[in-house]
């Protein structure tokens, strides 16, 4: 694991001497508010491979441990945007393929384990855009995502980003995107809304989202970046508690309308997963 990290970052830094392009280097976890380029590209594909990993000792005896995987082979958002039209408005569609992982071992001894593999919620989003400047570096959309149920396994979002919406559950999400540039080179995106979601037990939970990045790009021609961000959720039905993360991750261009990035996910409180790995590819057309 070690390896392929360096090997990425060492990709990331030599990427930006391959071609300057025109778009602005977006974030790794939260949407860009802006919508079309100069290019007058309005479609914008991401595909995301992600590893979360968690690891803790069960309160109730310190000497059995919990281990869990999940993974994202990968998780696909795509978006077509219409910028001519009186309100400008961008549809989405987004899944992916999951796999999870978990152990309960005491000592060197496995007590038990269990795993699966399937589709995540088929995403399908619209948004409004309130404003955008002409300089396209800021914006602000209103918009609605609703998640359809395609997870049958609880074990394939346990350790993903927040809300976990459980197995065949419907969710829906409402609330606004935002872009501001704050100087020539960094700018500020952030989704926050409400969310609630209908499990096939128990009852509905409630939750809060907001998520924040900060991009900071290098160079005149801006084609590396360096980013920050900090991903909160707040479920506040089942004492599910908060997940909040901080995600340090680079940033760089690959084509005329391409880019990579690469994150590392930390869990800051202890309804948290550790750590994880993220890798994204986005794109234009």
């Amino acid at each position: 694991m070690k390896k392929t990290i360096l090997l990425l970052i060492a990709l990331l830094i030599s990427c930006p001497s391959l071609v300057k392009a025109s778009t602005d280097l977006r974030p790794l976890n939260v949407q860009n508010a802006t919508m079309g380029n100069d290019k007058g590209e309005n479609a914008e594909l991401r595909i995301n491979f992600d590893w979360f990993r968690d690891h803790q000792k069960l309160s109730s005896n310190p000497t059995t441990r919990y281990r869990s995987n999940t993974m994202a082979l990968p998780r696909i958002d795509i978006r077509q945007a219409c910028t001519d039209c009186p309100v400008p408005f961008r549809i989405g569609l987004n899944t992916a393929l999951m796999a999870g992982f978990a152990e309960v071992a005491q000592g060197s001894r496995e007590l038990a384990e269990a795993s699966a593999f399937g589709f995540g919620n088929l995403g399908l989003t619209l948004e409004a855009q309130l404003f955008q400047t002409d300089d396209s570096r800021s914006a602000m959309n209103v918009y609605i995502n609703q998640h359809f149920p395609w997870i049958h396994n609880d074990r394939l979002i346990a350790d993903t980003l927040r809300p976990q919406y459980g197995a065949n559950a419907y969710g829906f999400q409402t609330g606004f995107l935002y872009q501001f540039g704050m100087g020539d080179h960094v700018s500020l995106f952030g989704d926050v809304g409400y969310r609630f979601d209908v499990p096939q037990t128990g009852a509905v939970q409630h939750s809060l989202v907001y998520y924040n990045e900060v991009m900071a790009t290098v160079g005149d021609d801006q084609n590396f970046g360096v980013s920050l961000g900090l991903l909160g959720n707040s479920v506040y039905t089942d004492n599910i508690g908060t997940d909040l993360r901080l995600v340090p991750a680079l940033a760089a261009k690959i084509g005329g309308n391409s880019q990579l990035r690469v994150g590392l996910p930390i869990g800051l409180n202890p309804d948290s997963p550790n750590l994880g790995l993220q890798v994204g590819y986005f794109t234009t057309f």
